[in-house]
């Protein structure tokens, strides 16, 4: 590769590096709502998510990716062509493509959903799916959080013996967990408990 042929190729990664700096955040979204809903979600789910935990690192994968594109581009403005510097070049393309793949997979691998049978968690760090029946579940409780007055539903937190499930209670949740809250309540016999906590004020 020529010096102009790198100047140029350098001014595209760092251009493409901006383009993907300013996208990330929408990019990531879209990309993680679009597979979770045309993959995951399935008609026999009381409830399905994507935690927070999922955006999160979808949108970081996005932002790596540009610190590595200026990298690779910087490299490229200050070194002559030579064997080495494409081996690196390509070792850095690679480097990159595989910090993507790894981020994106544990990123669309991260979800939770109920049905009838129980609550299905696969955690951000976790490879597979961990099943949480309902036969198991021990206590139910929401917490909710006074505030200058206002009480406002925070979190609901399922416990399996000495295993505690919380989940946010998102506005999302809220509007869908009443059908899940009756069936544990009448068919497993375990009642709502409703816990108050009061946010000190400075």
């Amino acid at each position: 590769m020529s010096a102009h042929n790198a100047d140029r190729a350098g001014s595209l990664l760092i251009t493409i590096a901006v383009i993907l700096l300013f996208a990330s955040v929408p990019i990531g979204i879209f990309i993680v709502t679009f597979i979770h809903h045309s993959f995951y979600l399935d008609r026999s789910h009381w409830f399905f998510d994507s935690p927070m935990s999922s955006y999160i690192t979808m949108v970081a994968v996005f932002l790596i990716i540009p610190v590595l594109l200026i990298i690779i581009a910087i490299y490229l403005f200050k070194t002559d062509e030579s064997r080495k510097r494409s081996f690196n070049v390509f070792i850095a393309s690679t480097f990159t493509l595989l910090i993507m793949a790894a981020g994106g997979y544990l990123s669309i691998d991260n979800y939770y959903y109920m049905d009838k049978n129980g609550l299905y968690y696969d955690e951000l760090w976790k490879l597979e799916q961990t099943e949480y029946s309902w036969d198991e579940i021990t206590e139910m409780k929401q917490i909710n959080k006074k505030e200058g007055g206002t009480l406002t539903p925070d979190k609901v937190i399922f416990t399996y013996e000495d295993k505690k499930i919380e989940l946010s209670l998102t506005p999302k949740l809220r509007n869908e967990i009443d059908p899940v809250i009756d069936y544990i309540e009448n068919a497993k016999g375990v009642e709502l408990v409703m816990e108050n906590i009061t946010v000190d004020e400075e």
